[in-house]
């Protein structure tokens, strides 16, 4: 029976819907508590069957809270597709559907906005103006929507009637207000419309840029033309600490003071500079922690193993020991290659201290972001770290692999040792540059900085000795 109703709805057939009920007059209710992904009130809404809306609401007006599997409730659905006798007669049961959000946050306000159905939001507008002042996701009002959509309209509607400073002033979590939005999208009318109505040209996002700087970024000419005809009128009760100038019919935005541009562009590379030190410290972090547990089970399992079991030295035919003596758990390595395991345990231990320091630095509390020469020597150390672990292998392969086959790797060998140090000399070079380079502008600046102290003492002396 319920599958009957639901085609009932489809149709908008309200005959079939009474003998339905009539058959069993708690459907509705069942419908409510089932596992329905949306009501046949969903779909009537949808679909625009006013007939069928009114039958149920006044059988069951709850149904009109309802929600369906994307969290809307039948107003969403009707003011969507802007059926305005359906959105009147949804809000008589319940006003108070206004401030109820799907799964993106929007109420049936907000999806009115965005589908532009004017006579749909100023219904629902003047019903609960509260439900229009809500923000959804990323922080946008139903202003922002306006202007992302492009409903030119529904945005003069909503500036008439909401049209307070604080409120058509609001940014979203990007910094941009509806001003931002109209200028990436070059929408030239909304632009001149919302200046005009007092939206403040002047504040900035969170990339520093104001809304006509973003618009004089990418501005065709003829576009540019128009609003330049505009804004100069707009903008004289705004605040003069920034103006527009006109040059070569491209929009560009001044700020004052003079020096905020390049205060703003440090203030982006000492972001970028954190960003890097930060995403260098966890990389840092998770190499140094795998390469300080490579070192550590190598030192604990060293390459050859452990002897098994105790076994006392044996005498040749001379007298002499022929076969050391040994205890289980020792080396085998140490026994028989005592010279190269030094080596190895020399290179296997630099490589574990220099990795413990690494993770102790970045572990310690020091206020690493504030200081690069202590990133710079995580690097150098772990630079330390990864070429004694190579050693550490190398030391291996050349003690465990028999000589006969050591002799059809040797080419092979030759080729990945040149190649590794080409890499570390290229990395190392192009470092020691940069620091060249680095040390070379900063003695620069200090020169010019003595030599414009220098000029500025002597053009004093020298006014000096005029006035006397």
């Amino acid at each position: 029976m319920e599958s009957e109703i639901y085609e009932a709805a489809v149709k908008g057939n309200v005959h079939s819907l009474r003998q339905l009920l009539g058959k069993d007059k708690l459907l509705l209710d069942r419908i409510m508590i089932g596992n329905h992904t949306e009501t046949p009130l969903h779909i009537a809404a949808m679909l625009g069957h006013l007939e069928f809306v009114e039958e149920v609401l006044a059988r069951k007006a709850e149904l009109a809270r309802e929600k369906d599997s994307q969290r809307s409730t039948p107003l969403h659905l009707a003011a969507a597709k802007g059926y305005l006798n359906i959105v009147t007669n949804l809000l008589r049961v319940n006003p108070e559907i206004c401030f109820v959000r799907d799964k993106y946050e929007r109420n049936p306000l907000h999806v009115a906005a965005m589908k532009g159905h004017v006579d749909v939001l100023e219904f629902l507008v003047r019903a609960r103006p509260d439900a229009a002042h809500s923000v959804i996701e990323h922080g946008q009002t139903i202003l922002h929507l306006c202007v992302k959509h492009n409903r030119f309209e529904a945005l003069k509607l909503l500036m008439d009637i909401l049209g307070d400073d604080q409120f058509i002033n609001l940014r979203d979590e990007y910094g941009n207000t509806i001003l931002h939005l109209a200028a990436s999208d070059r929408q030239t009318k909304t632009i001149v419309f919302l200046l005009q109505k007092g939206v403040n040209p002047n504040i900035t996002n969170s990339r520093g840029l104001t809304a006509l700087g973003l618009l004089a970024q990418g501005e065709s000419t003829g576009r540019t033309s128009e609003i330049k005809n505009s804004l100069p009128r707009t903008l004289e009760n705004h605040e003069p600490s920034k103006r527009l100038v006109y040059e070569n019919n491209t929009v560009t935005t001044l700020h004052s003071p003079i020096g905020e541009e390049d205060k703003r562009e440090q203030k982006d590379k000492r972001e970028q500079k954190r960003k890097w030190q930060s995403s260098m410290h966890k990389t840092l972090m998770v190499v140094a922690t795998l390469l300080a547990t490579m070192a550590f089970q190598t030192s604990i399992t060293p390459p050859g193993g452990l002897w098994q079991e105790d076994s006392e030295g044996k005498e040749d035919s001379k007298g002499e020991k022929g076969v050391k003596a040994h205890t289980a758990g020792e080396s085998i390595m140490a026994d028989k290659y005592p010279s190269h395991y030094k080596s190895f345990v020399i290179c296997n231990t630099v490589s574990f201290i220099a990795s413990l320091s690494i993770i102790m630095l970045l572990v310690s509390g020091l206020p690493l972001r504030q200081r690069r020469i202590t990133t710079w020597i995580a690097m150098l150390t772990m630079w330390i770290a990864i070429t004694f672990m190579a050693a550490t292998y190398a030391i291996s392969f050349y003690v465990f692999t028999p000589p006969e086959e050591l002799k059809t790797f040797d080419e092979a060998i030759g080729c990945a040792v040149l190649a590794w140090l080409g890499l570390m000399s290229l990395l190392f070079l192009w470092h020691v540059v940069r620091f060249i380079r680095k040390l070379v502008l900063k003695v620069l600046k200090f020169v010019r900085k003595v030599l414009k102290f220098v000029c500025k003492a002597s053009t004093e002396h020298n006014q000096e000795g005029l006035t006397v």
